[in-house]
């Protein structure tokens, strides 16, 4: 039997870690009921595609926000984010049994609740060398990823459930609940907090100067590095992505004649595709990582192709297999950095790439809910199994990525060994 590794049991690892749980329970119920109450108001894919919109343009400016996780304690920025995120979901209920909900005041909560999220998650990644110490930052972080994938499976999937007998309002109220619990576990976090800078808080302008220069330290940071060489990938394939997401909802109740169920289990089929996809990525680590994206990319496309026009069950299953890929190189990119990284610099490093991946995401969004709108849904699923196809063609055609070795052999910051044009 394989020894537990001694930082797992440390106090705030366990904190931590329950946090991440109880998260994965509301966050799996607010994916689903939040979308589902967009479509549930107004009737229209469109207005999916436009809270979709609002979720990814946080995304994209998380890059601007992860910068002011430097100005207060981290601790303290856990506790009060998640604080206030509760208190603005508690207003939906609040709204619902009072004077009526509003479509749009929806979609500019799930805007507001995303930039707080943008804020949080590059703290968890900081404080987790804080807690378990450098050496255990890539095996911590795995039995993190762990957890948000499993949870992810069972809490979407159960999500749907929930929301077929108590409905999306309701629903929503648990997960403000989850969001509560978590802000007071945060609360007894006692690792070292760092020390806030005295200059940074002498007046506004110099607060303003020291954020441009965090910024701009994050940019200078990767800006020589193979991570900008290959953001054009990972744009298109978000824009795609999220052309498909935002009519899932729609999608779902087509196949499954109706029944808000069926949301969730596409989810959670995405999210055990995407797990599976963690779990099997050590073993192909050795691989040359170009092979791999092109081969793994042109199976999700013709699997998601499948799913477009299959019934129930065989769509769920199809979807679920092509989102392997998907785990794979989450896991493989994410690592890579996490090992060639300073931890100083992990949080912006991160927040920079996710938040450059997200720029095209507003406009998937917004083409996604006008396809929707002016066709079935099946048409923007179909499209987006063509354009993984497409996307492989494009790493094929290129020598440069085509010839990229195994993911330990990609240096990230040497371009003497890969030189990606």
């Amino acid at each position: 039997m394989k020894r537990i590794k001694p930082f797992v049991f440390e106090r705030n690892f366990l904190i931590l870690m329950t946090g991440v749980f109880i998260n994965g329970l509301g966050s799996g119920i607010y994916l689903v009921a939040g979308m589902l109450l967009v479509l549930n108001l107004s009737g229209s894919v469109l207005y999916s595609g436009f809270a979709m919109f609002a979720i990814s343009s946080a995304g994209a400016l998380s890059f601007l926000i992860a910068p002011l996780a430097n100005y207060a304690k981290y601790k303290n920025g856990l506790v009060y984010s998640n604080l206030i995120k509760a208190i603005i979901l508690f207003t939906i209920p609040l709204l619902n049994y009072t004077i009526g909900l509003n479509v749009w005041y929806v979609i500019i909560l799930l805007f507001i609740t995303a930039l707080f999220t943008q804020y949080t998650y590059p703290i968890e990644s900081t404080i987790l060398p804080i807690i378990v110490g450098k050496d255990n930052v890539v095996e911590a972080n795995s039995y993190l990823q762990a957890i948000r994938e499993a949870m992810d499976i069972v809490f979407i999937a159960g999500a749907g459930i929930i929301i077929t007998f108590i409905g999306t309002v309701p629903a929503i109220s648990i997960t403000a609940i989850c969001i509560l619990l978590v802000t007071i576990l945060y609360a007894f976090f006692n690792f070292q907090q760092p020390d806030i800078s005295k200059e940074k808080s002498q007046s506004i302008g110099s607060a303003a100067n020291f954020y441009f220069i965090d910024l701009r330290a994050g940019f200078n940071y990767i800006k020589n590095s193979l991570v900008p060489k290959m953001i054009f990938s990972l744009v298109f394939i978000n824009i795609t992505m999220v052309i498909m997401t935002t009519n899932l909802p729609a999608f779902s109740l087509i196949k499954g004649h109706g029944i808000e169920a069926a949301y969730g289990f596409y989810l959670a089929s995405m999210s055990l595709g995407i797990m599976i996809g963690t779990i099997i990525t050590p073993k192909l680590k050795h691989i040359d990582f170009g092979k791999l994206i092109i081969i793994s990319y042109i199976g999700t496309g013709i699997l998601w192709m499948g799913t477009a026009t299959l019934p129930l069950i065989a769509s769920i299953i199809l979807f679920s297999i092509g989102a392997i890929s998907i785990g794979i190189l989450n896991i493989l990119v994410f690592s890579s950095i996490q090992k060639q990284v300073e931890t100083a610099y992990i949080g912006r490093v991160i927040t920079l790439l996710t938040s450059a991946a997200s720029l095209g995401m507003p406009v998937g969004s917004l083409i996604g809910g006008i396809l929707g709108e002016t066709s079935t849904p099946e048409i923007p699923v179909m499209i987006c199994g063509i354009s993984m196809i497409i996307f492989s063609i494009f790493w094929l055609s290129s020598s440069a990525l085509r010839k990229l070795p195994n993911i330990d052999s990609v240096n990230l910051f040497n371009n003497s060994k890969v030189n990606v044009k």
